[in-house]
């Protein structure tokens, strides 16, 4: 009689030590595909932060050669500079872009811009020439220093 009960403690203790490795396993399964998915999640992160320092180069380089008007370029380097990088723009290498940006975005653009008569083109034309003039230089210098400026992704 204590067999059958040293037999069937012997029986339930074998059957609970098995699904207990075989949760242990499953469980090492799940780990490893979410450690494998934390890893393609981070590199493709990264791959999508080195494209846009590439972004950020190219435009500069634009800038420089004067291939990109100051305010196109200024217009599109703060949007990829805050999605690159929310701090670069309080950083005082990089402040001329951003003060004219926040002095040009406003301006009409692209349809709204082909939507004012002449005159207003006008007004509007000259407003961003005299903003051009007077941060052309300094816009050049930040642009070179983005042209070349090695950005390290902060993970």
């Amino acid at each position: 009689m204590y067999w059958i009960l040293i037999f069937m403690a012997a029986a339930i203790i074998l059957s609970l030590s098995a699904t207990a490795a075989y949760y242990l396993l499953k469980l090492r399964k799940i780990k490893q595909h979410q450690n494998q998915q934390v890893s393609l999640n981070r590199q493709a992160w990264l791959d999508g932060q080195e494209a846009l320092a590439a972004d950020i180069r190219f435009i500069a380089k634009a800038i420089v050669q004067q291939q990109c008007e100051i305010t196109e370029g200024c217009l599109r380097l703060k949007v990829l500079m805050d999605r690159l990088d929310e701090t670069l723009q309080h950083h005082s290498d990089y402040q001329t872009i951003q003060r004219h940006y926040q002095k040009t975005a406003h301006m009409p653009h692209h349809q709204a811009y082909q939507a004012l008569n002449r005159k207003q083109q006008f007004k509007l034309d000259q407003a961003r020439f005299e903003l051009e003039n007077q941060h052309r230089q300094q816009v050049l210098l930040e642009a070179k220093r983005l042209a070349n400026y090695q950005f390290t992704a902060q993970v």
